[in-house]
């Protein structure tokens, strides 16, 4: 199968949701990514705990996602002999990619200035919750806090009066999409020229990104929050259906789909009303019509409209929840959702990275590494002797928890 970082060897010092994610593409695109992480482990390990998902070493689902298809090491890197371990590891390297805040880098000797003079080669990728300037560059920076409160996206896109809930990683996946195409693309640098780069991604400018829309019309009197009946365009909502379903409108295209729509929702009468019939006229009696729309839509069940509206060709969707996208044909079909096995035999569905080469093809192979499972190998791969290994191990500079599965 295709897989176009074939060869490319990164070292991934993250935790949590956004670095893992980031190195998790990149293993899916076939690079070589080694996770190195203290002791304790990646606190991400017991994140999936305060969602009511299973945090064992059997069956750890939300870690998993985002750190399948790694290998792992263990090291002590407040120790010499360990920082030595990761410098062979890094030397032999093409991309390092970290979520450790700057001052924790710079105190490793691991910021960019520190690897790029010893390792010119290497693409240095960070993530972080508010960049590299500013005086919030220090401040820890979760997506809850980066991405979805300083941004304004947990306010703007709730209903007013009350802010979202956020979903746990939402932002940070989402980031983590951006700092791997950055790291492919400094990679091309680096096959052209020999040296790497620094790539930089924060939760808190990936927001403003995803928003970017919103950073345009609010400064020409566009006001945010919004319910869903003081929406700006009546046929870019949602509307609710005789059994409770949801349905949402996407017409973008107003003027070419209001007569359509008016057939769907039986009010032939509305046909040429010019209160109604263009976008800015829409705009302008937009609750009256939303009201209108909404009776209409209550006469028929969430499948019946959405028939209707697929044989009229108009842009829309059934809303459902995560519970029910598990089992939606168009996802099993192209492979976003796969069927994996967790180590303890039992199966679960994984969300998958969105790109693909070529195939739509996917081989999990390796759960996410326990701590340490791979030290022995990686090891003796940039050259230590079993006997080497052996001492580190007694001298606890590098640490494996063995997995035992219950019978």
């Amino acid at each position: 199968m295709f897989k176009p970082l074939t060869g490319v060897k990164v070292v991934d010092l993250t935790y949590f949701i956004a670095g893992p994610g980031t190195a998790r593409i990149l293993a899916d695109w076939g690079a070589d990514v080694i996770k190195v992480e203290p002791f304790w482990g990646d606190p991400g390990r017991t994140t999936g705990a305060g969602m009511g998902a299973p945090t064992t070493f059997g069956v750890n689902p939300l870690y998993s996602c985002y750190n399948s298809e790694k290998r792992g090491i263990s090291v002590d890197l407040k120790s010499e002999k360990g920082m030595e371990i990761l410098h062979k590891i890094l030397a032999t390297a093409d991309v390092f990619v970290t979520s450790y805040r700057t001052k924790a880098l710079q105190k490793l000797g691991l910021d960019y200035e520190s690897v790029h003079e010893k390792y010119p080669r290497i693409v240095w990728a960070q993530i972080n919750g508010f960049g590299d300037y500013g005086p919030a560059k220090d401040n820890p920076g979760f997506d809850t806090v980066a991405f979805w409160a300083r941004s304004g996206a947990m306010l703007d896109s709730a209903e007013k009066g009350t802010t979202v809930n956020p979903p746990i990683g939402f932002g940070d996946a989402t980031t983590s999409c951006s700092l791997s195409g950055g790291i492919a693309a400094a990679l091309y640098q680096q096959q052209k020229t020999g040296i790497g780069a620094k790539v930089m991604v924060s939760l808190f400018a990936q927001a403003i990104w995803n928003l970017s829309s919103l950073v345009a019309s609010t400064q020409y009197g566009d006001v945010y929050p919004k319910t869903r009946t003081e929406a700006n365009s009546p046929v870019i909502n949602s509307y609710k259906c005789k059994d409770g379903g949801w349905i949402f409108l996407s017409i973008l295209e107003h003027e070419r789909y209001y007569d359509s729509l008016c057939k769907v929702i039986e009010r032939e009468d509305l046909i040429g009303n010019e209160k109604y019939s263009t976008t800015l006229s829409a705009k302008v009696n937009s609750s009256e019509f939303i009201e209108i729309i909404s009776k209409q839509f209550e006469k028929w069940t969430q499948d019946e409209m959405d028939k209707k509206l697929i044989a009229a060709d108009i842009a829309h969707e059934k809303i459902q929840g995560v519970i029910d996208v598990i089992k939606d044909p168009q996802a099993i079909a192209n492979n976003y959702l796969y069927e994996v096995e967790n180590r303890d035999g039992s199966k679960c569905f994984m969300a998958m990275p969105p790109i693909k080469f070529n195939t739509i093809d996917v081989h999990v192979k390796n759960d996410a590494p326990l701590i340490g499972e791979n030290n022995e190998e990686i090891l003796k791969e940039i050259g230590y002797s079993e006997e080497e290994i052996k001492q580190f191990t007694e001298e606890k500079i590098i640490l494996s928890v063995p997995y035992v599965k219950e019978t």
